[in-house]
Parts: structure tokens; sequence; C-alpha cells
């Protein structure tokens, strides 16, 4: 007997990755975490204390030299699922 999966609703294909990332809040305070998948728009990464995450805030990934503007859209046990609002930038070319 097959096992019913319920239909992935994403618009965007994901990959998974483990590498860390940063989510900075308006206030310049910054949370480092784990990012578990990425995809075109958006990620799920693990941080320590994700009632820190609210409304907007940029997101790095500094290994893919990438920043990105993003909100929250999913949390469950620590790890949090963001969804892009704007799209990425180079990290590099910000931070000159």
């Amino acid at each position: 007997m097959a096992i019913e999966r319920p239909k992935d609703q994403r618009q965007f294909g994901r990959r998974a990755v483990f590498k860390p990332g940063t989510v900075v809040l308006d206030d310049g305070q910054r949370i480092d975490g784990t990012i578990l998948d990425l995809s075109e728009g958006g990620a799920k990464i693990k941080v320590p204390n994700p009632n820190l995450l609210t409304g907007e805030f940029f997101f790095e990934v500094p290994s893919d030299d990438l920043i990105v503007r993003c909100r929250v859209i999913r949390v469950d046990s620590g790890i949090v699922g963001l969804r892009y609002i704007k799209p990425p930038r180079r990290l590099s070319w910000v931070k000159k």
C-alpha cells in the first residue's frame, strides 16, 4: 500500500544545505544560525531564539555572498521558515 503525502505547495524548489547564516534585525542585533535549506523564494534556518524574529529583517549568507530582506512564515521547534520579500543582493556590494 502506498503512503499518501500532502502535495508540496512551494512555488520554488529547495536544496538542502548545512551552513552558517545570520539574521540582522533593524536595530542592528545579529543572530547567528544554521541554514537547513535554501530556495529562490526563501530559506529554512535554525536559530537559538526564533521569538526575536518579528516583522522584516535582513538575512545574510556569507558563503554565498548573499543578503536578502525577508520575514518569518513559519516557526516550529526552533526551525524558522523565511520568505524573501525583495530580490537577493550580493553581500560584498552592500558592505563596501
